[in-house]
């Protein structure tokens, strides 16, 4: 493993891990990292979990979402939160983003919201906080919960907060190319009693020892758990729990949260110095207020066509830039979307989304160093003069 990546207690903790097995059934590090999420969102409640994806599962769950229930989400997201919402029954509406931001537009929202709308799942995507004061808000006037997606997210600040401590739940990523990473895993925080009650026992097979804020699963007395006409089930659950590898590789990488995510804003700085020189490459937009955790630098492209995009691509990375990315196709024009009848109901209905979509660069902030950067980031200067 790169030193730079494990300069932290992860090799150490990982060790104890090992050399503890008795003590690892009482999750001590799941319990660490769990208190170290609740003091730094200054929330009651965080579940640690085996990922992002399933503290999103475990949150429609915890709502009460069921078939026949509709869900209204960004366009621009990974598919679990459309297809978590699907398979339990629901149907999923789409609002348009904003150009400037490439976040869900709060007016498109209030405009899908009928009887059947049970949950708002805005993304805070590459990293920038959505309209949250505003999507709560519209949350509150219609008594729909809000489930705030910032898998891409870590230490954003939206007027003068941390990001995830307004809705009625947020979710956070480990994966592997995310802020902080154990490969995987996600953590869940809510200041909702009953809702941490309900997510806690189902991640947790329902086991009845669990509770709000209590991930251990057996009885403090072994011949109680052992005894024949123990019952140990109170709930119906799935096993969604975080590793304890998993959960003390996490914990050592948050101990180092700040200087992570200050790495990938540092980052983030240089690209903004060479894309002022560039004009035609238009950066995310920053509002006021918001502090960006960069998990990726998104930026829309000139080109109008994909052959133009793709060029300019295969030219960049020949002559020895690094890969960048493309933004995701829109939720409902992927493969499965088509075959479920998405993409002819939505095409055409978020025309930002459909606009920027093709034109969208995203490049990368989780360079080991900043010198590291300096150099891929030269490359793509190079790149862009002989663009233009």
């Amino acid at each position: 493993m790169d030193p730079k990546w494990t300069s932290g207690n992860e090799l150490k903790y990982l060790k104890q891990v090992l050399d503890n097995a008795k003590e690892v059934r009482d999750n001590p590090f799941t319990d660490k990292l769990e208190t170290a999420f609740k003091k730094k969102y200054n929330a009651k409640y965080a579940i640690a979990l085996n990922s992002g994806a399933s503290g999103l599962h475990a949150a429609m769950h915890a709502i009460g979402l069921k078939p026949g229930d509709e869900v209204i989400t960004s366009p621009f997201s990974v598919l679990w939160d459309s297809a978590i919402a699907i398979i339990m029954g629901a149907k999923v509406k789409f609002a348009d983003v904003k150009y400037g931001t490439h976040n869900i537009d709060p007016k498109k929202i209030e405009e899908l919201i009928n009887k059947k709308t049970k949950a708002i799942i805005p993304v805070s995507y590459h990293g920038l906080p959505c309209d949250i004061d505003e999507i709560v808000s519209i949350g509150k006037k219609y008594k729909i919960p809000v489930i705030e997606d910032n898998a891409q997210t870590m230490l954003a600040e939206y007027k003068g907060r941390y990001v995830g401590v307004d809705a009625d739940f947020a979710m956070f990523s480990l994966e592997r190319t995310k802020h902080i990473s154990s490969h995987e895993g996600g953590l869940l925080i809510t200041n909702n009693s009953d809702y941490a009650t309900r997510a806690r026992k189902f991640v947790g097979g329902g086991f009845k020892n669990l509770t709000a804020n209590k991930s251990k699963l057996v009885a403090k007395i072994p011949l109680e758990f052992q005894s024949p006409d123990y019952k140990r089930h109170d709930y119906l659950g799935l096993n969604y729990r975080i590793s304890e590898f998993c959960a003390a590789v996490a914990l050592a990488q948050f101990e180092r949260v700040e200087e992570k995510v200050k790495i990938r804003r540092d980052i983030a700085n240089i690209y903004s110095e060479l894309f002022s020189r560039f004009p035609k490459f238009e950066p995310q937009e920053v509002p006021a207020g918001y502090v960006h955790s960069y998990f990726t630098y998104g930026v829309k492209s000139p080109f109008k066509n994909l052959d133009s995009w793709k060029k300019f691509y295969t030219n960049h990375v020949t002559n020895g830039g690094d890969n960048f990315y493309a933004m995701m196709s829109p939720v409902y024009s992927e493969g499965i979307m088509k075959d479920l009848g998405y993409c002819n109901e939505n095409l055409n209905t978020c025309p930002v989304t459909e606009e920027i979509q093709p034109r969208c660069m995203l490049f990368k902030t989780n360079y080991r160093s900043i010198e590291e950067a300096k150099i891929y980031i030269k490359k793509l200067e190079d790149s862009l003069k002989k663009y233009l």
